[in-house]
């Protein structure tokens, strides 16, 4: 199962330029665990939907996991 986790801060498209729009503090995520095709880089890949494509990458700090 995916874990579900919540943004701890604003992730900006001017820290991450391939975002489409900000996302905002309190946002819901889900750690993705499919393939990624080796374009994540020093981040996390989540996405909006549990287990679901598409994923996206945001900085590891961002985020704090559900336990």
């Amino acid at each position: 199962m995916d874990k579900k986790g919540r943004l701890i801060r604003e992730v900006t498209t001017q820290e991450c330029p391939w975002l489409g729009a900000n996302l905002k503090k309190g946002k819901i995520v889900y750690r993705f665990n499919g393939c990624t095709y080796g374009c994540i880089g020093s981040g996390i890949a989540v996405s909006d939907k549990p287990g679901k494509n598409p994923f996206y990458e945001i900085p590891r700090d961002a985020v704090e996991w559900d336990v």
